[in-house]
């Protein structure tokens, strides 16, 4: 049986950050303690995770950003991919921000990444007519990020 998504717990930070390593999400600009902290201090966000008997093999990090959602960390282990853990990973997003009273959901790609963009794709989602900003406030993630291959 397959556990509902539901707020990560102190003792399983750890596992959350090995199945991101395992799957590729890790950036050395964004150190995933540092993130997950970040997450899970804010009252308006929310880390959720999900598997099979307690083992987690999704996740999903959903904001309040005012008037809309975001979506980060939406992660599947690689060795469960097409079982749909990705999918009902989004739909635990999108039940976050209904609840909310949000009506729309929002989340960045980076364009070379075209599997997970066909991913969103079958989902309904679509791509925005807006450009997104950005100004570095943390002198050494941006070196981080300006040093990293796959920063752009």
């Amino acid at each position: 049986m397959t556990e509902a998504f539901r707020p990560v717990r102190d003792d399983e930070v750890g596992a959350v950050v090995a199945l991101w390593q395992r799957a590729g999400m890790i950036r050395p600009w964004n150190p995933p303690e540092a993130d997950i902290t970040a997450i899970r201090a804010n009252p308006k966000s929310a880390l959720l995770v999900a598997g099979p008997g307690g083992h987690i093999v999704a996740t999903v990090a959903v904001e309040d950003g005012g008037h809309r959602a975001w979506v980060y960390y939406l992660c599947a282990d690689p060795a469960l991919r097409g079982q749909g853990w990705g999918r009902r990973a989004m739909e635990a997003a999108e039940d976050w921000a209904r609840a909310r009273g949000h009506t729309k959901l929002q989340l960045l790609v980076r364009r070379s990444n075209a599997p997970v963009l066909s991913f969103y794709d079958r989902l309904g989602y679509e791509e925005s007519a807006v450009t997104v900003m950005q100004k570095w406030l943390d002198p050494a993630r941006e070196r981080a990020f300006r040093d990293s291959p796959d920063a752009h």
